[in-house]
């Protein structure tokens, strides 16, 4: 009888789990929709390739906010790849290497202040500082030092 019982029980868990894989469940008609198959989105458009010079300039520009908010140190590392950087033109390229000047002279540091007024005068001998920066009790003494040692170098050059 046991056996019976359970030969039956069998059967009918049977017949229940395959009428549950036949049939579908009584869904709402708003749940059908939220469960549509989403149309793929049409493929991105193109990003145009970024220009260099405008990549180095905003750079430069980031980099010069952050020496006005007074990170000194901060500024030094930002600036000191762009003073020779090609993609920079050679007013840009003077331009980071005289606030790299500023923030050394502004920490205290006056022999690599002064060797960045050497090397931009390297890069154009006609570089000046404007007359307010001139007048700087630090890097204007800092600059007019390079200055006058750049021109007795090329004296002596031209000298020989």
């Amino acid at each position: 009888m046991q056996n019976r019982f359970l030969n039956f029980l069998s059967v009918v868990c049977a017949s229940l789990l395959v009428a549950a894989c036949q049939t579908t469940p009584d869904v709402p008609a708003e749940k059908v929709e939220a469960v549509q198959p989403v149309a793929p989105e049409p493929p991105a458009t193109p990003v145009a390739p970024i220009d260099p010079r405008a990549q180095k300039d905003a750079l430069l520009a980031d980099a010069l906010n952050t020496y006005a908010e007074g990170q000194f140190e901060e500024a030094i590392s930002k600036l000191t790849p762009l003073a020779d950087a090609q993609e920079l033109s050679l007013t840009s390229q003077i331009k980071a290497r005289k606030f790299i000047a500023f923030a050394h002279c502004a920490l205290g540091r006056t022999r690599p202040c002064r060797q960045q007024f050497d090397l931009a005068l390297e890069q154009d001998h006609t570089f000046q500082l404007t007359e307010a920066e001139k007048g700087h009790p630090v890097w204007g003494r800092e600059f007019n030092n390079a200055r006058n040692s750049a021109r007795n170098k090329r004296a002596t050059r031209k000298a020989h």
